[in-house]
Parts: structure tokens; sequence; C-alpha cells
């Protein structure tokens, strides 16, 4: 390698492959080697969620275990060494995080927890004995059944008592009043209902404020090497750092962030965030070897086109590869019908000097800190290749706060699954009117359903007249109100609602939404196949079913084949029941 390609001192870490770290440097690690690496502490961005449960924990006098629980990546030992940390020493009596991974428990893990538990074999432990736990699900349900087959009746109990609270589904005994004693005493935080955006004080937007290369608390620890590098003009993965972390751009990607977490019907894990962080600030850099090398190649090449391909406006946006940056290359504004975007891209080209202005003035300024290095590298790119431009411009535009990413989810499902009345009413008639549309048949207004599979084959059908408004309801989501508790301290909101059609609930999230809207507008949805979409058909059949049992109201016979429909009612005529029959299609 020439000298050209050495213009960094190689003895200093390397940020970009920091930034890279970001995605293996998980909670895996601190499990295996209980202890935290100096850029795992860096990694842990504090959040309400660390003052609540310390708050819960020291003000509780009858609190004796504290159940951690959630999916790989939540952050469930990170957060306990941020409490042995923020509590008193002698707080906590012991701790336990080493099962965190385990979905089933070795005979020696099983007799440690049931010692670790040991003090509620007779009721709860005594005051001043309090343990810490942190285990995910699927371990849970193995110290259920392992502590039954052992007669360990106290100890399952206890595990019933979190599986019931976490909303498991199956039959597990447990008496009433045990059931009290351990509700003041087992306080279990499920991570998985943590909000990690939609806000100033939400996680994702902590963690990039954290990014800043320049920051030495910050995971890059203050990128040495940048101090002696002489070609940051070239390193698009630098500026993008910078850019992420300020807090403007911050705020339009945080919006973002909890728009995908609404359509996902869930938010994103600590550690799939740090994963699309990384993506989004490598902006597709090859990180083989040393990464610096890459760009240093870039600049004695004078590639100025891969400067502006893996700046932030392009970069993860169009070779997206992880869950959050797929979720955000789906809410691409440049790909959204709008009058800001049209005119960005129907503007570019024209004088690509101008374009090439307009992306310095975007990006390239940082307040105090100077320009941003590679934006006016990239900038010069839009001169020699004006026409691949217009995308990677609207973009910019959008993360600077200048051009709206649009409504992606509709404010009534926003207010109804939070179960603001007026929006509730709304969002029921889009319900019903599409499992009409969907399973049954309008006729002469009123709603018709199903009266039996609509998996058979056949040529006619039978619906039943039902008034769907008196039998569908939104309900507040199972685990919010079997663990009040918990789901306040981790500042859950919702991203769904339970939707009640008869006796029959299903998880009613805004993909599941929005397939019911597309029905309404008189088109089947093309992805009828997914699982909720099928449990609405079911609940609709059995909805009808139910209908059918009352004599007394009107049928309606489809011929499928012939496209005709019958309306059949009873009627009473000269103290005689007749059936009355017209057609209506």
């Amino acid at each position: 390698m020439t000298a050209e390609l050495h213009p960094f001192d190689r003895s200093l870490p390397s940020p970009l492959a920091g930034l890279a770290a970001l995605r293996s440097s998980g909670e895996d690690s601190v499990v295996a080697t209980n202890r935290l690496s100096s850029r795992q502490k860096a990694m842990y961005v504090a959040t309400d969620l660390d003052k609540e449960l310390a708050s819960r924990i020291t003000c509780s006098a009858d609190l004796r275990l504290v159940l951690l629980t959630g999916s790989a990546g939540g952050g469930k030992s990170a957060l306990i060494r941020q409490l042995q940390r923020r509590l008193p020493q002698g707080t906590l009596t012991r701790v336990v995080e080493d099962a965190t991974h385990a979905d089933s428990p070795s005979q020696s893990q099983t007799e440690r927890l049931a010692g670790v538990l040991a003090g509620f074999g007779q009721g709860v432990p005594l005051a001043g004995d309090l343990t810490v736990i942190a285990a995910n699900t699927g371990l849970l349900l193995e110290l259920y059944r392992e502590f039954s087959e052992r007669s360990q009746d106290s100890l399952a109990e206890v595990v019933a008592y979190a599986l019931h609270t976490l909303g498991v589904p199956g039959a597990r005994t447990l008496a009433a009043e045990r059931k009290k004693e351990l509700s003041t005493a087992v306080l279990v935080i499920d991570l998985d209902q943590r909000p990690t955006s939609g806000g100033e004080g939400r996680l994702f937007r902590s963690m990039l404020t954290a990014l800043h290369p320049d920051s030495p608390q910050g995971v890059l620890a203050g990128a040495e090497r940048c101090r002696t590098c002489t070609v940051k003009a070239w390193c698009a993965p630098r500026t993008n750092a910078e850019l992420l972390a300020d807090p403007q751009i911050g705020t339009v990607l945080d919006e973002a962030v909890e728009q995908v977490a609404m359509r996902r019907g869930r938010d994103m894990a600590p550690r799939q965030l740090w994963d699309g962080i990384s993506e989004l600030a490598l902006g597709g850099i090859s990180t083989e070897g040393d990464p610096c090398d890459t760009i240093a190649r870039i600049a004695a090449q004078q590639d100025t086109r891969s400067v502006w391909q893996a700046l932030l406006p392009n970069g993860a946006f169009i070779r997206p590869q992880g869950p959050l940056a797929r979720g955000l290359a789906e809410l691409d504004p440049s790909y959204r019908a709008s009058d800001e975007a049209h005119t960005v891209i129907a503007s570019t080209g024209i004088s690509p000097a101008d374009d090439r202005r307009l992306l310095e003035s975007l990006l390239g300024s940082a307040g105090d800190d100077g320009a941003r290095h590679a934006v006016a590298t990239a900038a010069s790119a839009l001169e020699r290749d004006a026409g691949k431009a217009a995308r990677g411009l609207v973009r910019a535009h959008w993360l600077v706060g200048r051009l709206p990413l649009g409504v992606v989810v509709p404010e009534e499902f926003t207010a109804a699954v939070a179960l603001q009345e007026e929006a509730v009413e709304r969002v029921i008639e889009v319900v019903c009117e599409g499992l009409v549309q969907a399973f049954g048949w309008k006729a002469e207004r009123k709603s018709y359903l199903p009266t039996e599979s609509l998996g058979e084959s056949r040529e006619a059908r039978v619906l039943v007249h039902v008034d769907l408004e008196d039998h569908v309801d939104l309900l507040e989501q199972r685990v919010q109100m079997l663990n009040p508790e918990g789901s306040g301290v981790v500042g859950r909101r919702p991203l769904a609602a339970r939707l009640k059609i008869g006796r029959s609930t299903v998880d009613l999230d805004l993909p599941l939404y929005q397939l019911l809207q597309v029905a309404v507008g008189g088109s089947l949805p093309a992805t009828v196949d997914i699982e909720r979409f099928h449990a609405l058909r079911y609940a609709a059949e059995r909805l009808g079913r139910a209908a059918a049992d009352d004599l007394d109201r009107p049928l309606l016979i489809t011929d499928d084949v012939r496209g005709t429909a019958f309306l059949v009612s009873p009627q009473q005529r000269r103290g005689q029941e007749r059936l009355k029959i017209e057609k209506v299609a």
C-alpha cells in the first residue's frame, strides 16, 4: 500500500470499526463475561425507565422480587447493571442475570433458581430481602414445568404468577389469596413493552446523541484516529455519525422510527436500534479489515460518487439490510406523492451547480463545529452525475425537516388504540364495513354475515342479518390490564388494540386495519392469508352462526355463480308465519 493510503495514525483504533462493532456489542457478551466493555458502557443510554424502576424499588416496602423479561436484545442485563450502580449498596440481596438467554434451564440452573426463590416457599421472603432476576418467557415456562414436576408448588406459583402477568396462555393453578399476596411482592417488567421511540426522552434519540464522534463519552470515545486523518473529507461514515447526532435530524428520524413501530405493532428493541444506527452511519461502506482503508482508497481515487452514495440521504435508504433500515426505506419520502417531493425532483439536474450548493446548504452546517467534511465532497458529485441526485436531495430535505414525511399511520388509528372515544367509533365503522365487504354481503343497506365456513366451496351461500355495530368493540390490550404496575414503570403506550367481534378477540394492529380499509374501498386485500385476517374471517363466521339461531332474523341467499341474491324474511300474515322472498341482486 502506498504512502497515500496511510493518511491516519494506524496505531489508534478505527472509529469506523467502532461503528461496525455496534452490531455485535450486545447483551450476549455482557452475560458471557459478567462485565461491560467500555463501548458497552457508552452504548447504554439511561432513560426514564431506569429512574422509574429505581424509584419503585426504593419506595416499595413490600417488594421482594423484580423479574425482568423480554426478547433477546431488550437490554435486561444492561438494565440490571445500571440498577446496581443507581441503588444504594445492599438494596439488592441477590441478582441473577446469567440465565437471560436460556430457553431451557439446566438442572444446576433450576436448583440455583430454586435456592434464589426459596424465601417464597412459605409465603414471601422477609422484609429487606430483594431479588432481581432476568429471564425470558421460554425459561419461565420450563421453570414452571420443572418446579411442578418436583412438587415445589410454592415456587411454581411464583412462576405461574409471572406468566399470568405477562399474558402467557395456559392453565396454571394459582389461588386468589396467593395471587393477591404475590401481586405486592413481585414486580414483572417486560422490556418488550418499553417505548424506544417517539419522544425526546426515549431511547432512540439518546442513542443518536451518543453517536457523535467528537464526544469522549460517546460510543466512539472521541474518535482519536480522526484527529490524525487527512482524508476526513472523503469519509461519509464519520459525517453520517455527525448528522445522526444532530438534534434536528434525530427528531425527524425518531418520528419515522415511531411510524415503523406502529406499522410493526411493537417497538424496536435496543439491539435492533443499534444495528440500524450502525447501518445508517456506515452507509454501505465495506467493513472488511480496517474500514478506514476503504476511505483511503476512495480518497486516492478521487471517487466523489462513492461518497455521495454512502452519505446519509442515500446509503442505507437505497441498500437497506436490517429491520430498522428496511422499515425506514419503506417510508422513503422520495417515493411518496407530495407537492414538496415533486418540486425537488422536478428542479434537480437543471442547474447542477445549484444542486451542489443546495446539498451543502441542507447538510453542511454543523453550528460551531464548522462544515461536515464529507458533505462538500459528496456535493461535488452532483455536478458530474446530476441525473441520480433527485431522490437523495428529497431525503436531505426530509432529514432537516424541510419536507414532511406525511401521514403514514392514520390519526384515527393512533387515537383509537389509546381508546379515545370518537376515534374508536370511526375505527369501528371501518372494521364493520371491512368485515362485510371482505366476508359478507350488503343488501338493502343492511349487513349480512355467513352462517357457514367460507373455506368450503359452494355455489350458494346463506347469510344472516347482523347489526355489526352492536357486536364490535375495541378493548384495552390484555397485557396492560394484567400488569398495570409493570406497564407503568416502562411507560408503555399501546401500538395496537384488541378487537372484539362477538365472542372472539383479535389483535388489531396497523397492517390489519389497513387491510380492512382496502376492503372498504371495494378491493379484496392481496395479503388475506395473514394470520389475523384469517382470525377475522373466523370471528365473522362465528358471529354469523350465532345470529342464525334467531329464527326471526332475515336471511340472504346468494348464488355466487350467477351473481344473484335473494332476501328471505319472516312475516306474520293473518295469524300465520310466512316467508317473504325478494330478489335484491
